[in-house]
């Protein structure tokens, strides 16, 4: 009996001390999916950093996750069955730690390599840290891409953010930047968050991403604010201002946080830059919220690029037909670059309405007569062109833009997008400017069309040609704004031209739907603002006799222009699409039925917002 105690006691032991020198993660309480296909399985193995994970706020680190492949089959990177993982509980849910190498907020990158059963797979996952410390747990599920959920693919990681450290170096900078600055009583900052601080090897005109972040150290309220540049010659054409960015309300208390995130441009000349911004609190200029980016700028910016201009302050003119109020709120019209997914490493480019200037990213090569054709490449990463006379292999990537009429015509000749339901033609007619590009992540090829916007969205065929002309127009409204608000959305465009943003067919649409290329000249520069800022207006196809709130379908904080509002016309049907904001079969017929102007349609979808023209 002794001995069947000890055994017993022995074998506790064994298991624990087991505990200790091999752990494993826990799969309990895995969520539900369901497995298409058994042969695509895998086994987690090792992460490179032990659970908990911690990350300054703000910070970013990255974990390499290991699996190994216990499938039938290889993982190789196919473009359609590619490996990674998606969050999970709630299932898609966007994550607050979404990294640069993320392929969306809800996925990971993915698995790059070969992979055959039996060997052992790498995820890097960049963890980008929000500015609220605490602990956090991120549950995810490994995939293969449009076809399968992968056998005890469930993983979670333990993350601890901490409080960001500012580094001892970067103190003189600041130092220097807010000398002579006086304190006010009452009104204290300690800035903790600052990315980038350096910024090296940008082309002039770049336009990059900047988050800022401040605590409250002082016994006010912070109430009223204002961020400015110190000089011009860096504004986005977002901003309100050659060097005002922006001014809003927020009440921040003592010991809370402020962050702000905007876009500036780099400066158009190449040259060493130290780009200065001050945040004004209720007209206090504190020296701490004065902060300084290093900019290197290699190259000057391509002939192409339009330095924003504003308008000064004007009188706001209210016209009684429609309601709508004119303004210069851009000053400018804005340019959109349109990411066209290719199936081929090459395409065939056609001059059709004007010369095109050649350029090695923004060195200029020859000129492509009007009416001659050539073959642009990308081939194991390099770019290469061959047409006309003209023959090179570029550095960068290939870029040609009309000589002297920007809203002149190309073919794409090797390109077909029919669409049955717009019209017989092949759409592959496009304005402006052209590039052709390899995405780093993703490695698809992209036909960048970099146009004007107003060309854009004659060019957008989310609306039937013999729709309603109010509906149209308030469509195109709101697919303008929602291309306004997405620029810069991916690494090296602004929307993609398929329904993943908006379907976009070019030149040839504007043929195929005439009605909708004059709805887009009638509406021309008007958009959706609220608060007296451009906003999002998504829009969806019908729903269920009431629309969702912004904050019910993707989460996040509220958006009071995208609350429920009555869908009367979609009563009694299923709700095809997310939901949010303007019904489109419910806004077509309220113009049919009631003779709803666009205008009012609009702003009966986008609670409390004002219709404006932003440029003319």
């Amino acid at each position: 009996m002794q001995t069947f105690e000890n055994n017993k006691k022995l074998i506790l032991a064994t298991f624990l001390l087991s505990l200790v020198l091999f752990p494993f993660k826990v799969q309990a309480a895995e969520p539900e999916v369901t497995i298409r296909d058994a042969g695509y399985s895998a086994k987690f193995v090792s992460q490179s950093i032990s659970d908990p994970i911690e990350i300054e706020a703000g910070k970013t680190r990255t974990v390499v996750i290991k699996f190994k492949n216990t499938g039938e089959y290889t993982w190789n990177g196919n473009p359609s069955h590619y490996i990674s993982a998606y969050t999970m509980e709630p299932r898609d849910r966007s994550s607050q730690f979404k990294g640069v190498n993320w392929l969306s907020s809800k996925q990971t990158a993915k698995i790059v390599g070969t992979v055959a059963p039996g060997q052992i797979g790498e995820l890097r996952i960049d963890l980008k840290a929000p500015i609220k410390t605490g602990d956090y747990i991120e549950k995810f599920y490994l995939a293969s891409e449009n076809y399968s959920w992968l056998e005890d693919g469930y993983f979670y990681l333990k993350i601890k953010v901490i409080l960001a450290v500012e580094p001892v170096a970067e103190l003189a900078l600041e130092k220097e930047l807010v000398e002579g600055v006086s304190p006010v009583e009452g009104y204290s900052a300690r800035r903790l968050i600052l990315t980038p601080k350096i910024v090296e090897g940008v082309q002039g005109g770049d336009k990059i991403k900047v988050i800022v972040g401040f605590r409250n150290k002082g016994e006010n309220t912070w109430e009223n604010f204002s961020l400015r540049s110190a000089e011009e010659g860096y504004a986005d054409v977002k901003w309100d201002g050659a060097t005002t960015i922006e001014s809003w309300e927020e009440d921040v208390l003592p010991g809370n946080f402020l962050r702000r995130t905007f876009y500036f441009r780099a400066p158009v000349e190449k040259g060493e830059y130290t780009a200065k911004f001050q945040l004004k609190i209720d007209d206090v200029e504190l020296a701490e919220a004065l902060v300084g980016i290093s900019v290197s700028v290699s190259t000057d910016a391509p002939s192409s690029y339009g330095v924003p201009k504003f308008v000064g302050e004007e009188e706001i003119i209210v016209i009684p037909e429609t309601s709508i109020v004119e303004t210069n709120r851009v000053g400018v019209e804005p340019r959109i670059r349109v990411g066209l997914k290719v199936s081929n490493y090459y395409v065939q480019f056609r001059s059709y309405q004007d010369d095109y200037n050649v350029f090695d990213g923004s060195i200029k090569k020859g000129v492509l007569a009007k009416g001659s054709k050539a073959v642009l490449r990308i081939k194991d990463g390099v770019y290469s062109f061959d047409g006309s006379s003209l023959d090179f292999n570029a550095t960068k990537y290939i870029r040609l833009e009309p000589k002297t009429d920007p809203h002149a015509v190309f073919d794409l000749l090797n390109v077909d997008r029919y669409m049955s339901w717009v019209g017989s033609a092949d759409f592959n007619r496009y304005r402006g400017a052209l590039e052709f590009r390899q995405g780093e992540i993703d490695e698809q090829f992209y036909a960048v069309n970099d146009l004007f916007l107003e060309d854009y969205v004659a060019g957008i065929s989310e609306a039937h040609n013999n729709n309603n002309k109010e509906f149209i127009k308030a469509n195109l409204v709101a697919a303008r704004n929602y291309a306004y608000v997405h620029l810069g959305k991916y690494p090296f465009f602004d929307v993609l031209g398929s329904t993943h943003d908006q379907l976009y067919l070019g030149y040839e649409a504007e043929l195929a739907q005439p009605n909708v290329a004059q709805a887009a000249k009638d509406v021309r520069g008007v958009m959706v603002t609220y608060g007296n800022k451009i906003v999002t207006t998504p829009y969806f196809g019908n729903s269920n006799g009431w629309t969702k709130s912004y904050s019910s379908v993707w989460g996040g904080g509220a958006k009071p222009w995208l609350v429920p509002v009555r869908a009367e016309y979609d009563a009694g049907r299923y709700k095809f699409g997310h939901g949010v904001g303007m019904s489109q079969r419910d806004a077509r017929l309220r113009a049919d039925d009631l003779g709803s102007t666009f205008d009012e349609l609009l702003r009966h979808y986008y609670t409390g917002v004002v219709v404006e023209q932003v440029y003319k």
